[in-house]
């Protein structure tokens, strides 16, 4: 279901553009722990970053890694990849590593995809290529977020939970709840450390559309209920947000009523970040 809905040009054009990247301080995080806290210069030896998309975790991996594989189920998300030299992109599923040998990842990271993948199959996977004893199991998710205008966060929300909700996948709640529910099939769980990143994006509405067209249920509605409709509901929410911004009447946006997707806005979304090691 995750290559039907994350492929095609377009798609994979505005998913690159639009998905946000990661702070800085998730990668220190992972580090640290790679290195049991210890300070270091070292880079980990390879890392592993499954279901990459368009490389945004991949890219910034490959500034602690020495070098990176990324792997995603959609060839049009890597056709779309960032590159660089360090970095190997393959089409390939997250529950079929064969192509890795045994116990050869130091770090294998998944970013906010998870729930797309059948969770058993793909543990058992990273057991075989993790590393014993120092490899690393890296996983993080975050959900739509908040907007800094409580009338306009209400009216998200109610397109998020209400619009959407026929067309989310069954996994969905998986994602709202940040992974929690299936804490307790990760493995290595003697291991296992939490941390929450507090994180706020600066950006637009129309940033934020754009944003809400690379998620999956915008995909699925799009699919079932054709063009048209599509474009209406978005052109609803455009509507419903920019009047809700304007209606503050700040100095940022009071100049900008003609233009809508222009108005500044602020969504603080919080990332759960999960790390395993393999003994």
């Amino acid at each position: 279901m995750s290559d039907q809905l994350f492929t095609g040009e377009d798609h994979a054009a505005k998913y690159r553009l639009y998905r946000p990247s990661y702070p800085k301080v998730l990668y220190e995080h992972i580090v640290d722990y790679y290195f049991n806290g210890k300070i270091s210069n070292e880079k980990i030896t390879l890392a592993l970053d499954v279901a990459c998309g368009s490389g945004q975790a991949t890219i910034d991996l490959s500034l602690f890694c020495e070098r990176v594989i990324g792997i995603d189920v959609s060839a049009d998300q890597i056709a779309h990849a960032i590159l660089k030299n360090n970095i190997e992109y393959r089409c390939h599923t997250g529950e079929d590593l064969s192509f890795l040998q045994s116990n050869s990842i130091d770090l294998i990271t998944i970013a906010v995809a998870l729930h797309w993948l059948d969770l058993k199959v793909f543990i058992e996977e990273v057991k075989h290529v993790l590393k014993p004893n120092t490899g690393v199991f890296a996983v993080w998710t975050y959900a739509f977020g908040n907007l800094d205008n409580p009338a306009a966060d209400a009216i998200n929300s109610e397109f998020y939970h209400n619009v959407l909700y026929p067309y989310w996948n069954e996994k969905q709640h998986i994602v709202n709840d940040y992974y929690q529910s299936i804490l307790p099939l990760f493995p290595y769980q003697s291991t296992l450390r939490q941390y929450k990143i507090e994180r706020q994006i600066e950006t637009t509405i129309g940033g934020l559309l754009a944003f809400i067209e690379t998620a999956s249920p915008c995909q699925t509605y799009r699919k079932q209920n054709g063009e048209q409709a599509y474009q209406d509901i978005l052109n609803t929410l455009r509507q419903k947000l920019g009047q809700a911004y304007l209606n503050t009447e700040t100095d940022n946006n009071s100049a900008q009523s003609k233009d809508l997707d222009s108005i500044k806005i602020t969504i603080s979304s919080p990332i759960y970040l999960y790390l395993m090691k393999k003994n």
